[in-house]
Formats: C-alpha cells, sequence, structure tokens
C-alpha cells in the first residue's frame, strides 16, 4: 500500500460543497442484509438516506465552517473551526468538545472527496463521500 503524504491548498476548500453520493448508504443499499428487509424497512431507510444527501453541506469560510449532521431524523446546521494538516481535515464543533477528523482524497476547484477517520482509533474508513461545489 503505498501512502500518499501531500499538503492541502486551503484556498481550494473555501466556499460551499453539496453532498453528492455516499459510497457508505451505496454499500448499505446493495447488502444482504437490506436485501433481506422487507419493503417498508428498505423504503424508509432509502429514504433516509436520500433525505441525508439532499440536505448534507459544508460551507468553509476563511476559519470557521457551517457544516450539516443528521440528528433525531432531520438535518441539523452547526458550526464550527477548521483547519487541515498535510491531507486532513479536522473539523471542531463550537459549543461541544467534539473533532472530527477526514482524509481528504480529492481535492479540486469541483470536487472534493473524504472518507471519515475513526476519532477511537485513527483508522481511515474505507468508504469516502463525495461533495460538489456548489458557489
Amino acid at each position: 500500500m503505498l501512502l500518499q503524504f501531500y499538503s492541502i491548498n486551503d484556498d481550494l476548500l473555501y466556499g460551499k460543497w453539496k453532498l453528492y453520493r455516499s459510497e457508505s448508504f451505496e454499500n448499505i443499499l446493495t447488502s444482504k442484509n437490506f436485501q433481506l428487509q422487507d419493503e417498508a424497512q428498505q423504503q424508509a431507510l432509502a429514504e433516509t438516506f436520500s433525505k441525508i444527501i439532499d440536505g448534507y453541506f459544508y460551507d468553509f469560510k476563511k476559519d470557521t465552517a457551517v457544516f450539516t449532521d443528521f440528528k433525531n431524523y432531520e438535518i441539523i446546521e452547526l458550526k464550527g473551526l477548521w483547519w487541515t494538516d498535510g491531507d486532513t481535515l479536522i473539523i471542531g464543533q463550537i459549543n461541544k468538545i467534539s473533532v472530527q477528523k477526514y482524509l481528504i482524497t480529492e481535492l479540486n476547484k469541483s470536487e472534493l472527496h473524504l472518507k471519515m477517520i475513526n476519532p477511537r482509533d485513527g483508522l481511515v474508513f474505507k468508504s469516502r463521500m463525495m461533495f460538489k461545489r456548489e458557489d
């Protein structure tokens, strides 16, 4: 496995990024376990994933970010401080001691791909979240 270390140009992150694809969701929706669920359960989960994709975004300003999360079946808007460390995006939530790290696997003027880093063990999840620039 080749490890790639590089520094991110923070200027490329500025602006609003809208989620358009989640490999985790795709993996779940194509899993055997999902196929074994009854139609109502399948529909409910598919609708939840659709709601998340429709409402999920990051809006990076100079040092703050407005972003969304999914809590209690609703999309909520949060605010945080953000910075990069090499190829890692770090977001610290304001009003809560909570930091989430993401490996940036692709970043250009129109695309941002992130892999969440597990806060417990520091391992990078396999699935990507893919965002398109909105502004």
